[in-house]
């Protein structure tokens, strides 16, 4: 009698567990999705580097131009940083004077990224990508006037590093 109970109760624990697993989930991927998306089996990927406390002890390593696609001129700037602590990238976007998107895609060679848009004038920053010592990662910033045309993007910047 016991073994007919365990048989006709372990799908039923089954179910239960796939369903709070399913939950789980789905609670989680939702605030990325809404902010974003970033990828990547490190824990700092993703990962907010002020809520972390890898801002702390982080250094500015390098920047690189955001250009007017029209002009060529120079509109704003990327600023990549270094967490020495959490061994993790992110980027700084300053000086956006277009107002739009703001989007701010970074990535590792091993394997994490992550993909931003942020809204309106100034500066905004990434997630962090986890990125130890040497390794390289790679990105790009657009920004982009106010408006629903697809073409509206107004500069672009890159980086390898």
């Amino acid at each position: 009698m016991l073994t007919l109970i365990r048989k006709t109760t372990m799908p039923h624990r089954f179910v239960a567990a796939l369903a709070t697993t399913g939950a789980l989930v789905m609670s989680v991927a939702t605030p990325a999705q809404a902010d974003g998306a970033s990828g990547g089996s490190n824990y700092y990927d993703g990962k907010d580097p002020a809520t972390t406390g890898c801002n702390a002890n982080a250094s500015q390593i390098a920047t690189r131009p955001i250009t007017n696609r029209d002009t060529g001129q120079q509109v704003a700037t990327i600023q990549i940083f270094y967490s020495w602590s959490c061994h993790s990238n992110w980027i700084r976007v300053t000086g956006n004077p277009y107002g739009g998107n703001t989007t701010k895609n970074i990535s590792s060679s091993l394997g994490g990224w992550n993909s931003e848009v942020d809204f309106g004038y100034g500066s905004s920053y990434s997630m962090m990508v986890y990125a130890p010592g040497t390794t390289q990662i790679n990105g790009e910033v657009t920004l982009w006037e106010p408006g629903i045309n697809e073409y509206n993007w107004k500069a672009i910047g890159t980086f390898s590093l």
